[in-house]
């Protein structure tokens, strides 16, 4: 199995900058299918669909659906990051937000402390007041 990097994912999924580097990507991925993406590679993922292409967070849903559901991409924890995305979707909080708290409840936290009020009101997590 071979990981790759966000630029890569970025490349798979929006070929319009780089067609060239698009094309590659898409056949290595599907020539050693499945591939595997961290959770650093999602967050960067998320982050630079913001910042950079200034997508929305639906759209940035539906990438991260295409994401999760394609049989071409494997994560460490595939349970906890489908519910990580399912809870971008609903809640306040960031994909990154939701992932921690998904991601500490598989390792066996019985909570996340924060100071994030929107994290905060999802029942993996607990306000840390001062």
């Amino acid at each position: 199995m071979i990981g790759i990097d966000t630029n890569l994912l970025l490349r798979f999924f929006d070929p319009i900058d780089h067609p060239q580097q698009a094309a590659a990507v898409r056949e290595l991925v599907r020539s050693q299918a499945p591939v595997f993406v961290s959770p650093i590679v999602l967050v960067e993922f998320v982050w630079t669909l913001r910042r950079k292409f200034r997508l929305d967070d639906d759209a940035i849903y539906d990438r991260l659906i295409r994401v999760a559901a394609s049989p071409e991409f494997t994560f460490a924890e595939p349970a906890a990051t489908a519910r990580a995305v399912e809870l971008y979707k609903k809640g306040p909080a960031d994909f990154a937000d939701y992932l921690i708290g998904e991601l500490n409840q598989s390792a066996g936290c019985q909570k996340t402390l924060t100071f994030d009020k929107d994290a905060a009101k999802h029942p993996t997590f607990s306000l840390l007041e001062i």
